[in-house]
């Protein structure tokens, strides 16, 4: 039983649950942001409320737990392994970090108040107040988690099968301010409640992000984008 006692073995097995847990993590992004939200754009009211109620909470257990055993296989991962990791295990799982806080920071969170206020209403009782602001910054926060999986997928097989070990410091802290100024607008209603930014009316820039279209070519562009400055500077 090599497998649970030495390091190639130890590391294939964090790998196996890295891979399971990322796939129904991802797979469960990408139903909410390319089936479940273009759904709610035509249900009817009821339909939506019986969705929102029954549907939605086991979904999301699903969604954010898979993100958890993810970050932490991977942590376990990166633990094992030690160093000699191309710069492009360090931009995915940067990436990936991000996209973990987003869902436990503020997409579940704020899914709460919306599950909460739906129940309500299904009640006869008024909703709650913040919760189309809620809705707002959840969907804002997985959107661009939507954008950041497409170049952290590309990089997590880059590590292995087109390594970057001679990228320029300049590149390096191009995509990297990339990252964080995205980040910073998916989170910057959450921050204005701690006065770390500015308040705004809605729940941050969603721009391109709004469409399933265009948060795939967003995505797209954003990792072609990042593969050029490692390519080129």
């Amino acid at each position: 039983m090599d497998i649970f006692t030495t390091q190639p073995g130890l590391e294939m097995l964090f790998r196996w649950g890295h891979f399971l847990a990322g796939i129904t993590w991802i797979g469960l992004l990408y139903y909410f942001n390319f089936v479940q939200g273009e759904y709610f754009k035509e249900a009817e009211a009821s339909a939506k409320s019986d969705v929102v109620q029954k549907l939605v909470p086991r979904a999301l257990w699903w969604f954010r737990w898979g993100a958890m055993l993810t970050f932490l296989t991977g942590l376990g991962i990166m633990g094992i392994r030690g160093s000699g990791w191309s710069v492009d295990i360090y931009i995915g799982a940067m990436l990936g970090t991000l996209m973990f806080l987003n869902v436990w920071l503020i997409i579940w969170p704020n899914q709460k108040i919306v599950i909460a206020s739906t129940e309500k209403t299904a009640k006869g009782e008024a909703a709650i107040p913040e919760a189309a602001d809620a809705a707002a910054q959840a969907g804002l926060a997985s959107r661009t988690n939507v954008l950041f999986s497409v170049p952290m997928l590309f990089f997590m097989g880059a590590s292995a099968h087109y390594p970057h070990y001679d990228s320029g410091t300049l590149s390096i802290l191009l995509i990297f301010a990339a990252i964080l100024g995205l980040q910073y607008n998916a989170s910057r209603k959450a921050l204005s409640r701690y006065g770390f930014a500015q308040k705004l009316p809605s729940a941050g820039f969603m721009g391109p992000l709004a469409s399933v279209k265009g948060v795939i070519h967003c995505g797209l562009g954003l990792a072609l984008v990042f593969v050029l400055l490692l390519e080129l500077i």
